[in-house]
């Protein structure tokens, strides 16, 4: 079973790196709060209005909720409206959430790595910049998205090889279910 002991590490890797994710957006999202902080001091309290505030939150909000979005879905945290689909039999939820549902998004995270790559690229190679005073170069902050959505779609094909391979086996409708959150079972 050389084959399961390969796929572990694999799936032990995809999980650090969304984890790592996970906390760069944190990060940014935190660096994002304390920069609007710093904009609404500056405009209420010492009456002097930073651009420079809002040009930071705009840069760290894409990042911040790109990287985040890999996670989310690893850890099966986003929306998942099943009030129909539950009552389906097992095979057909197994088919449904594991299968089609990430062939779906695979085919949506792909044209998004794909276009937003190109755009990226694009931007590098202009020298693209942003149109406030201090002009900041916008391709760092445009090449986040293909990174993020790179990994989604690395987690995507995860979930797609591991519904598979519980199509074969005849797993268990427990693993298709929604589970509730960590720490609230």
């Amino acid at each position: 079973m050389r084959s399961a002991g390969v796929l572990r590490t694999l799936d032990k890797a995809v999980d650090v790196m969304s984890r790592l994710a996970l906390w760069v957006s944190g990060l940014l999202i935190l660096a994002m709060a304390f920069v609007i902080t710093y904009g609404v001091a500056m405009r209420y309290f010492f009456h002097r209005p930073s651009s420079v505030a809002m040009e930071l939150m705009k840069i760290l909000m894409v990042p911040g909720l790109v990287l985040g979005v890999s996670f989310v879905e690893r850890e099966k945290r986003h929306l998942k409206v099943d009030f129909i689909s539950r009552k389906f039999p097992e095979k057909v939820q197994i088919v449904l959430f594991e299968i089609i549902v990430p062939l779906a998004a695979l085919f949506v995270g792909y044209v998004l790595v794909w276009k937003s790559g190109v755009a990226a690229a694009y931007s590098y190679s202009i020298h693209e910049t942003s149109y406030c005073s201090w002009a900041e170069p916008l391709w760092p902050v445009k090449m986040t998205i293909p990174v993020g959505y790179g990994l989604l779609c690395v987690i995507l094909l995860a979930k797609l090889c591991k519904g598979a391979a519980l199509l074969i086996r005849g797993g268990a409708v427990e693993s298709v279910k929604a589970e509730p959150p960590k720490g609230q079972e």
